[in-house]
C-alpha cells in the first residue's frame, strides 16, 4: 500500500515538473513579440513630429523673408518721403525768407538793378525800353501802371520781384509736376538772374531735383552741389551741399576717403551746423 502511494505521488510530481516549463514558454513569447511593434510605432511618431517641425521651420523662414522684404520697402519709402519732405520744407523756408527777410529784400534790389546789364546781352527783353534810362524805368513802374500798360507788360521781367517770381515759379513747378518739371524752370531762373541772391539756393535745389529723378542723375547732382560748395561758401546751402556730396561719395561712388574729406571740411568750415554734427557721427566709417 505504501509503495502504491509513493508511486502515485512520484507520478504527480513528474507531471507538475513537466507542466511548469510549458506555461513559462507560453508567457514569454508574447513579451518578445510586443516590444518591436512598440518601438516601430514610436519611431514613426518621431518621424512625423520631425517632419512637422521641418515644415514649420520652412514656413517661418518664408515669413521672415517676406517681412524682411516688407521692411526694406518701408525703409525705402520712408527715405523717399523724408527726402521729399526735407525738400518741401527747405523750399517753404526759402520762400518765407524771400518774402520776410529784409536783407534779402536789399539784395534783391541790387540784383534787380544789375540784372539789366547782365541780361541785355543774353535776351531781347531789355531792348524795348532802350530809349529810356534804366533806373528811371524801374522807379516809374508803379506810377505808369495806369497810363502805360503795354510798357509795364513788356517790362514785367525787369520788375524788382522778377527773380522771386522766377524762383517761386520753379517751386510751383516742383509742387505740381515734380522734379522733372522744376529742373528747366530753375535752370531758366539761373540764366535770367545770375546775380540774384537766390542763385546758390537754386543750384542746391537743382542738385536735389536731380537726386529725385527716376533714376537719379548723380553726376548732374554732384556738379550742382560742387558749384554751391565751391562758388558760394558763405551760402546757407553750402553745408548741406557738402553733406550731399559726402553721401554720394560714400553710398554711390563707394569712395570712403573722398567722403572723409567732405566730412572734415564740414567740421572745419561749418562747425556748429547740423551737417557738421552729422559728419562727426560719420567720420569713423
Amino acid at each position: 500500500m505504501k509503495k502504491i502511494t509513493l508511486l502515485a505521488s512520484a507520478m504527480f510530481a513528474q507531471t507538475l515538473s513537466h507542466a511548469a516549463p510549458i506555461e513559462q514558454r507560453n508567457l514569454s513569447t508574447p513579451t518578445a513579440t510586443v516590444a518591436p511593434a512598440q518601438q516601430s510605432t514610436q519611431l514613426w511618431d518621431l518621424r512625423q513630429t520631425v517632419g512637422q517641425l521641418q515644415n514649420q521651420i520652412r514656413d517661418l523662414r518664408g515669413q521672415i523673408e517676406e517681412q524682411n522684404n516688407q521692411i526694406e520697402q518701408m525703409e525705402n519709402e520712408l527715405k523717399n518721403r523724408y527726402t521729399d519732405l526735407d525738400q518741401r520744407l527747405e523750399l517753404l523756408n526759402q520762400k518765407v525768407d524771400a518774402n520776410d527777410g529784409s536783407e534779402l529784400e536789399d539784395l534783391d534790389g541790387t540784383a534787380d538793378d544789375n540784372s539789366p546789364n547782365n541780361n541785355s546781352p543774353e535776351s531781347k527783353v531789355p531792348t524795348p525800353p532802350s530809349a529810356n534810362p534804366k533806373t528811371p524805368v524801374e522807379n516809374n513802374l508803379p506810377t505808369q501802371k495806369q497810363t502805360q500798360i503795354p510798357q509795364a507788360q513788356t517790362q514785367q521781367s525787369k520788375a524788382p520781384l522778377t527773380d522771386k517770381e522766377a524762383y517761386n515759379l520753379a517751386y510751383d513747378a516742383y509742387q505740381k509736376g515734380g522734379a522733372a518739371s522744376a529742373i528747366p524752370q530753375m535752370e531758366n531762373f539761373i540764366q535770367l538772374h545770375p546775380t540774384s541772391a537766390y542763385v546758390s539756393n537754386a543750384y542746391y535745389w537743382l542738385g536735389e531735383f536731380n537726386l529725385s529723378l527716376t533714376p537719379p542723375n548723380f553726376n548732374q547732382a554732384k556738379d550742382n552741389f560742387e558749384i554751391v560748395a565751391g562758388n558760394y561758401p558763405t551760402s546757407s546751402k553750402a553745408p548741406a551741399s557738402l553733406f550731399r556730396l559726402s553721401q554720394i561719395a560714400k553710398n554711390v561712388d563707394q569712395d570712403i576717403p573722398r567722403a572723409r574729406e567732405y566730412y572734415l571740411k564740414l567740421i572745419q568750415n561749418y562747425d556748429g551746423s547740423e551737417e557738421a554734427r552729422r559728419a562727426r557721427t560719420e567720420i569713423d566709417l
